[in-house]
């Protein structure tokens, strides 16, 4: 795929490149400048200790077409001379976006299931995989111990993998003959847009207990996390809620679409 033809899908993208670099074929992305290969996209990200975009001259010199790096990173290393570096705000959500160009946007080929809560989370995940096939129905899963499908199974190194990961993977189910999606999605996904450019089918959310407060400011801000599974950017299906927890009543309101709720102490559903 072009250079052109991924930027072209990136909102507020305005590239001052060469035409020789934006016709460049992108046989790959890469977001370590250490494993960037001749041909790729680097996608320089921030992290919690440095900034990844700092290191867009290495990912060059390794053969990368161009970098993408962040306002920050590029302050700090500017270029000295014209080169192939593209400047953008909000470099997380335009790596989920140029991810899913590159594979072909995955996520609308497969029904995809969202699962979220603090707990159950994993079993949940597994049966509705389990139901799946033994409907006959090629599913893939995605979650804390396994990613799998037909002919596929590694032990999953995040509970929801970041984007770019996520984009490949999800591709690679598609190849591989899967229709349906079973996902766990963090509150750290979520908030991090790891699972943006996903369309959700189903969204379901098991409860909230305290956790993950070293990453969330507060309980609040940790459910506002969790609640964005259920707002139209993701789920373009039904919500499925736990009426027994207090934030899955609270969830109702922020749910988009139509919801199916349950409760755990009595398994009658509305």
């Amino acid at each position: 795929m072009k250079l052109r033809e991924l930027l072209q899908n990136v909102p507020n993208i305005t590239p001052s490149l060469d035409a020789g670099v934006l016709e460049a074929e992108i046989k790959g992305l890469c977001t370590n400048s250490q494993t960037c290969q001749e041909g790729d996209l680097f996608i320089g990200l921030p992290g919690t200790r440095v900034d990844g975009g700092e290191f867009w001259s290495s990912a060059i010199a390794k053969g990368a077409i161009a970098a993408i790096i962040s306002p920050q990173a590029f302050q700090k290393h500017p270029p000295k001379a014209d080169s192939s570096l593209i400047e953008v705000e909000d470099i997380i959500v335009v790596c989920a976006q140029i991810a899913a160009t590159f594979y072909h946007r995955p996520g609308e080929k497969l029904k995809l299931v969202g699962v979220t809560g603090t707990n159950g989370k994993t079993t949940t995940t597994h049966l509705i995989e389990y139901f799946l096939r033994e409907a006959n129905l090629a599913t893939a899963l995605f979650g804390t111990l396994y990613t799998r499908w037909q002919g596929y199974e590694k032990v999953a190194l995040h509970t929801t993998p970041f984007a770019l990961d996520l984009q490949q993977q999800l591709a690679e189910a598609v190849v591989a003959g899967s229709k349906y999606g079973v996902m766990e999605v963090s509150s750290h996904a979520l908030s991090q847009h790891r699972v943006q450019e996903c369309p959700f089918e189903v969204a379901v959310f098991t409860n909230l207990t305290q956790d993950h407060l070293d990453f969330h400011k507060d309980m609040e801000d940790y459910f506002q996390a969790k609640a964005q599974l259920f707002s139209p950017e993701y789920l373009k299906g039904r919500a499925i809620i736990n009426l027994d927890d207090s934030y899955g009543k609270c969830l109702i309101a922020e749910a988009s679409q139509p919801v199916w709720t349950y409760s755990v102490s009595d398994t009658t559903a509305d």
